[in-house]
């Protein structure tokens, strides 16, 4: 056979039927070009609940308020390259300075821009809606930032109505540094910080922090939940999509139908959603 004419007389035409879409949650999720470890905690968290679909974001690496804003100029972009044609349930961006730095009604604009009239998510929204779910008023934090990025989340949680009773910062300048940052030196800092703090809750906080496999260790150490960036994300994406996120082992919020400490409601009535009052 010579021609194409040639060829289709051998080619046996064939049919198909459409099959849905997966039963699961899609999330579309833009992350960092320098996070190291956004997607091994979702790996370990996703099961068959979920299905992620991911591109990337340039970013310089410098935990700058300048460099972190300059992000919000390839969000929409790298939003448009996630599964083309595919819907999503729920858009997610992972990066918890620079969501505090370019606002999160900016952020999820863009991350929604092409992506019709769906839910958006960041670890920094994740985390306040995980702080409410949690019924915690008093946050101690842990940060990898240097001063000028803990500022403005010092400020943006107190704005929100919580109360930041510790503040600790490995004062880390550059993002790649901080998916290096061990077990042993976030245990000792937390020492340091929680010991007589009153916190109700402590938030880990950077998507590249790699304290997902240790957050069930840490509760049981002191006594409280431990939220990090990238367990708020997965469990507000989720969340926002109708969906209960179910990961044991993982933490309270990631665990909340079968955890056995009860919900304390600390707000006044109508404030914050879905917080359980304990028995």
């Amino acid at each position: 056979m010579k021609t194409v004419e040639e060829f289709k007389t051998f080619e046996i035409p064939l049919t198909y039927q459409a099959a849905p879409r997966i039963n699961r949650t899609h999330i579309g999720l833009v992350q960092l070009s320098t996070d190291h470890s956004l997607e091994m905690d979702w790996a370990k968290l996703i099961g068959t609940q979920a299905a992620v679909f991911s591109s990337r974001v340039f970013y310089s690496s410098e935990m700058t308020p300048e460099a972190l804003d300059n992000i919000a100029n390839g969000i929409s972009e790298a939003s448009d390259l996630i599964a083309y044609g595919l819907p999503m349930d729920v858009m997610a961006f992972g990066c918890t300075s620079a969501s505090i730095i370019i606002g999160e009604d900016r952020v999820a604009e863009l991350l929604t821009k092409n992506r019709g009239d769906i839910p958006a998510t960041n670890p920094w929204t994740a985390a306040q809606a995980a702080f409410k779910r949690l019924g915690a008023k008093k946050i101690a934090v842990f940060s990898p930032y240097p001063t000028d990025v803990n500022f403005p989340l010092y400020q943006q949680l107190t704005k929100a109505g919580f109360e930041v009773v510790r503040l600790g910062s490995l004062g880390i300048e550059r993002d790649t540094d901080i998916t290096t940052v061990s077990r042993e030196s976030m245990l000792e800092a937390l020492e340091q910080l929680l010991p007589d703090s009153g916190a109700d809750l402590v938030f880990m906080s950077c998507t590249n922090l790699r304290v997902l496999d240790h957050i069930q260790e840490i509760e049981d150490r002191f006594g409280i939940p431990v939220v990090c960036s990238n367990s708020a994300m997965f469990w507000h994406a989720m969340h926002l999509a109708g969906n209960i996120a179910s990961c044991p082992g993982y933490g309270r919020l990631l665990n909340l139908d079968a955890s056995p400490y009860p919900m304390v409601n600390t707000r006044k009535d109508g404030e914050g959603e879905g917080v359980e009052t304990a028995a």
